[in-house]
């Protein structure tokens, strides 16, 4: 059966059309959260850190974010990582078939069962991590420089919380997208450490 042909649906442009729907009066939790989260998942974001933490393969977007997602994780299943990076399983053993060239990462046997794959960072991997971790926290310190010490505290009190009891909310599913270690840190968030 032949497509219709699209003709495009116009608007009107008036105060409601032009307005979001959420947080339309002004900037508050769930805004910034919107805000910041699409700001730190931004191409252009990601790009900079890329630059800023001189990352090996630069034109690798993937490769950076599987970096990435192992300096939280840890070593980590091939298909954790695919979910994480929202990458198919064959993109993704492309990517660590890449990574391990530049021997970025490498793979082991999973200690707890003997059967599974894990793919884990190698120490020139670890350093470029770290490289990564450390151009992002300049940014945060340079934010939050003026913030108390209560003012941290807090932040990371609530911050934790929200995260917790959204997981529980949520059936644990940040937790499993996460793969991030999942007890409360004694020590609170410093970006400037």
């Amino acid at each position: 059966m032949p497509r219709r042909p699209h003709t495009a649906l116009i608007l009107e442009a008036n105060a409601e059309t032009l307005a979001p729907v959420v947080s339309a009066d002004g900037l508050n939790a769930r805004g910034a959260m919107q805000a910041f989260i699409t700001w730190a998942t931004s191409t252009s974001r990601r790009e900079e850190l890329i630059r800023r933490s001189a990352f090996p393969v630069p034109d690798d977007m993937l490769a950076f974010l599987v970096v990435s997602q192992l300096a939280y994780q840890g070593a980590a299943r091939p298909t954790e990582l695919a979910n994480a990076t929202r990458t198919g399983r064959s993109n993704l053993s492309k990517v660590l078939r890449r990574l391990e060239e530049v021997e970025l990462v490498g793979r082991m046997v999973n200690p707890d069962d003997g059967r599974e794959t894990r793919v884990a960072l190698t120490p020139t991997g670890r350093e470029v991590a770290e490289r990564i971790i450390a151009a992002a926290e300049t940014d945060y310190a340079d934010a939050t420089a003026e913030w108390t010490e209560e003012e941290r505290v807090v932040f990371n009190d609530l911050f934790v919380r929200l995260v917790l009891d959204l997981d529980r909310r949520v059936g644990g599913e940040i937790r499993r997208f996460s793969g991030a270690p999942w007890s409360v840190s004694p020590r609170p968030w410093d970006p400037r450490s």
